[in-house]
């Protein structure tokens, strides 16, 4: 399947079944709202240094947006694991839930926190170093979480597994990869847009992030289903 068919294919997925994309969106408003509040607070309490700065108040303020950057992968985490369970119930049964892509994903909730956390660091630490770094990160373990969910395996064993995918899978996965950032580029220029505009419009934003992350999932997803089905970085037998 090329890259544009899998494109089209899980927006129609997504279309038809709007309710995989929830718990992203769900995610997207959490992390809006706390981000409004403490980062409102942080603001208001920062007063001007001796000579007129903001001094050490500057300092705090990127340090609350780092933990919650992590904080927010925490989450998109588990969110990840709900559309992935609820995307294979879908293709098995027509039909999903959200109780039952949160009991399934809660099975293996420490293994989901516990990878989102070590890529929360990781693409912080990736993006704050001229952003390359950070797209390499999201690259090769794009799959981290899908291979938790559906290989069952443990944060650091899915993380090598998402590499030995990616590696056996490096082309494809780079197309379909590229396209996505540059969708969530377009996107990120209309939500800021929205943003500046009322609190219907910053709203409006936190659900198109939340909604673009949960088709991100479910192409990757498709691709995983693709890339297993052919037997590309998947032991045979």
């Amino acid at each position: 399947m090329s890259v544009g068919s899998i494109l089209k294919e899980s927006l129609g997925l997504v279309r038809k079944h709007t309710l995989i994309i929830v718990p992203p969106v769900l995610v997207s408003f959490l992390i809006g709202c706390l981000s409004i509040v403490v980062i409102g607070m942080r603001m208001t309490a920062m007063e001007p240094d001796a000579v007129g700065g903001l001094g050490q108040g500057v300092t705090d303020l990127i340090l609350v947006k780092s933990v919650l950057s992590v904080v927010g992968w925490i989450f998109y985490s588990f969110a990840q694991g709900m559309v992935a369970s609820m995307m294979v119930e879908v293709e098995d049964k027509g039909e999903t839930s959200l109780g039952s892509g949160f009991g399934r994903a809660n099975e293996m909730i420490v293994s989901l926190m516990a990878a989102g956390l070590i890529l929360g660091v990781l693409l912080l630490l990736g993006f704050m170093l001229f952003v390359i770094p950070g797209l390499i990160v999201a690259f090769i373990f794009s799959f981290t979480f899908i291979v938790i969910m559906l290989e069952k395996r443990g944060p650091v064993d899915a993380m090598k597994r998402s590499i030995q995918i990616v590696r056996a899978n490096a082309s494809y996965t780079f197309k379909l990869f590229a396209a996505i950032i540059g969708i969530g580029f377009f996107l990120m220029v209309v939500t800021v847009v929205l943003s500046k505009l009322s609190l219907i419009g910053l709203l409006a934003s936190m659900a198109l992030t939340g909604s673009f992350m949960g088709y991100t999932y479910v192409v990757f997803i498709k691709a995983y289903q693709q890339f297993k089905e052919s037997g590309s970085g998947f032991p045979r037998g």
